[in-house]
């Protein structure tokens, strides 16, 4: 309990915080996710589960309710100033570290990896945090894994994503030497076969979360039999949640599994100095 008027107290806290903002109140160590736009993103709660020590995560969302994940707006000015804004947020929040969640927002129509990493950088200086893009977290884990013979699954991807996907890693300057999504591995069937722009729509499965689990387990599989002498397979579509069955997907591929989703979660524990759980596989032995 604060002792004093609350009149006299809320005075002299105008006089010492303008804005109101009392900062972080907690001791312990906290990340900040900034989720996609038009997405429910289980990342927040999910990072608290693989760290060993108590974390606390915030959250915050562009305010974007009608945000399409086109290549226009994934690139537009809009969204950049919203992640920066969501960044400072966060940091006004009390996070000492800035995870932006979802796959595209970095690799979009970009000619180089150091757009991609001048993307990061915006976010980052917007709050001078240390901050990542998701899929620069994959990139910075297979370089950690030493890996550069990549076999690659876009999962629920379009034939498009998947090219503009591999197209941007090779740019990295990872050999790719397989990459296929669901519709190329036979595993589901597209509704307009003419269509390059069609994801698989895997909410529209009768029981999503168990299914897409198999799905991602059978292509793992269908990768390592295509490209059996690949260094790691990258999995992609951060709405593909491998960290339930990582380990599983880990046996299966017998090489390093870097996966979209869980490869933030190893990022910002290693910022932190924070111990990994067995549950994130071969990430818990993983330096940066």
């Amino acid at each position: 309990m604060i002792s004093g008027s609350p009149d006299s107290q809320q005075g002299q806290t105008r006089d010492q915080h303008p804005s109101l903002n009392l900062g972080n109140v907690s001791s312990l160590p906290a990340v900040g996710f900034i989720s996609p736009s038009a997405w429910l993103d289980p990342a927040p709660y999910e990072f608290t589960t693989v760290i060993q020590e108590p974390v606390l995560t915030q959250q915050a969302i562009p305010l974007l309710p009608d945000f399409d994940f086109s290549f226009e707006s994934l690139t537009s000015e809009v969204l950049a100033e919203q992640l920066c804004l969501c960044a400072r947020t966060l940091q006004a929040a009390g996070c000492s570290v800035v995870v932006q969640v979802g796959n595209p927002f970095a690799w979009a129509n970009v000619t180089s990896e150091a757009e991609a990493w001048r993307r990061n950088e915006r976010i980052a200086s917007a709050t001078n945090l240390p901050t990542i893009m998701t899929t620069l977290a994959i990139v910075e884990a297979l370089r950690a894994h030493q890996a550069n013979r990549i076999a690659i699954t876009t999962t629920f991807y379009s034939q498009t994503w998947n090219k503009r996907f591999t197209d941007f890693m090779e740019l990295c300057g990872f050999n790719i030497i397989h990459a296929s999504n669901f519709y190329q591995q036979g595993l589901v069937k597209q509704i307009n076969p003419e269509d390059e722009e069609e994801h698989f729509r895997y909410t529209d499965l009768d029981n999503p979360v168990e299914a897409m689990a198999n799905l991602i387990k059978a292509s793992v599989q269908s990768v390592k039999e295509k490209a059996p002498d690949c260094e790691a397979i990258a999995i992609v579509g951060t709405g593909a949640r491998t960290l339930d069955i990582l380990r599983s997907l880990e046996a299966i591929a017998q090489c390093p599994v870097v996966p979209a989703d869980t490869s933030v979660y190893w990022w910002a524990a290693r910022q932190l100095n924070l111990t990994l759980l067995p549950t994130i596989g071969r990430f818990r032995d993983l330096s940066l």
